[in-house]
């Protein structure tokens, strides 16, 4: 097992205290966004070995199968999974991920191109999609899906004015086109329509009798005064506002359009880094290639929570990359054994735990915040202890 150092990543939108705290750092005035615990090449945790510290791609390169095992350097010939910490201030980008088939295309495309994974107006970082998942250790807040088609039309009917060839455009296609439509329309929306648009939902949020009203186009409001003039604001009336507990977790799959708005958090994802964006961000803008990536089949939400008592949950979103499992060590009869095998990523995200593999049968101590990378080779990975273990790892392939 190796000890990890994740790799900080500053975005403006980062809270500038959370991250600290969990970590047991001092603030140094600057936002702590992220924390990066795997090995994108962008981004590489540092892996701390016998012989010193080096990018956890690096490790993982100089001998696949024992970090990798056999199923995993096969289907994946890397380390599949990112996970992260995330601890916003204030609203993220409203985004979406592509699917393999675009996320592929579109790399080649801007390889072809030459144009340099460093330019801030590249839509694809790599060649890979990027389902992602949200488990929040705090309250967490965000934007996750569109709402109906009926739903959407009913919140618009209560604008009218600017927002009139919107709600025509929805009104007059089946869901899937009424929903694409109607985004095109609100994407024309002059500033002082979008201003007009602002003041009414404003008004409707301190008005309207209706409590999911409410929340809606409070939501307008809210992200207006953070993004003033951005259109990403007057868009959230197309999603869902979700708020996810301490515990609970959302999944999102390629095409689904999310927002996170605030709270901290891990985020398990696969290895990508390819996100395009709408709205709500000083980051490079490509609604076209957005809408091209959007599922607008896809409505609604599920959030997930783990039982009552459980010793560990584990949850399993529908793609082959990855899993997380939430432990809780004190609640079992004597050390326990975690799910999974092959690449493991564990962070300890409450108390205090001991881990313990075959191949390191002293074990290494864990307390919040801290991380560690367990290679295939080192066989069942056993916790103890008075806390809670976060793990990510790669689950069996059923081929």
């Amino acid at each position: 097992m190796y000890r990890l150092t994740g790799s900080r990543r500053s975005y403006d939108w980062g809270s500038e205290t959370s991250m600290f705290e969990f970590l047991g750092g001092d603030p140094d005035g600057a936002p702590f966004a992220e924390l990066w615990l795997g090995a994108h090449p962008t981004g590489p945790s540092m892996a701390h070995t016998s012989t010193g510290a080096a990018g956890l791609d690096k490790v993982i390169e100089s001998d696949p199968i024992t970090h990798l095992g056999h199923q995993v350097q096969a289907e994946f010939g890397r380390l599949p999974y990112l996970l992260k910490l995330l601890a916003p201030a204030r609203p993220l980008s409203m985004q979406v991920h592509p699917t393999p088939e675009m996320a592929q295309a579109g790399f080649h495309e801007e390889e072809t191109r030459g144009v340099p994974v460093t330019d801030p107006g590249r839509n694809f970082k790599d060649e890979y999609h990027k389902p992602e998942m949200v488990y929040a250790l705090t309250r967490f807040e965000g934007l996750v899906g569109f709402r109906t088609k009926d739903q959407v039309h009913s919140l618009l009917s209560r604008l009218g004015g600017p927002v009139t060839a919107a709600l025509d455009a929805v009104a007059s296609a089946a869901a899937e086109a009424g929903l694409r439509n109607g985004l095109r329309q609100l994407l024309q929306l002059s500033t002082e329509d979008l201003d007009h648009v602002v003041a009414a939902c404003r008004h409707l949020a301190a008005t309207s009798s209706d409590p999911e009203e409410r929340r809606a186009y409070g939501t307008v409001d809210e992200l207006a005064r953070v993004y003033p003039g951005d259109v990403g604001a007057v868009v959230s009336l197309l999603l869902n506002r979700v708020l996810l507990e301490p515990g609970q977790l959302v999944f999102l799959g390629d095409g689904i359009p999310h927002a996170y708005l605030s709270g901290f958090g891990l985020e398990l994802m696969a290895n990508s880094d390819n996100v395009l964006r709408l709205g709500l961000t000083s980051k490079h803008l490509d609604s076209n290639a957005m809408i091209d990536a959007l599922d607008f089949t896809s409505t609604g939400y599920d959030v997930e929570s783990a039982p009552n008592g459980a010793v560990t949950h584990v949850f399993a979103p529908p793609v082959p990359e990855f899993s997380l499992s939430i432990s809780h060590p004190e609640r079992a009869d004597g050390p326990h054994t975690l799910p999974g095998d092959g690449p493991r990523v564990l962070i300890c995200v409450e108390g205090t735990i001991q881990a313990t593999t075959d191949g390191e049968p002293q074990g290494l101590r864990l307390n919040r915040g801290e991380s560690i990378f367990v290679p295939a080779a080192d066989g069942p990975l056993t916790v103890k202890g008075s806390g809670t273990v976060a793990q990510a790892f790669v689950p069996r392939s059923e081929k």
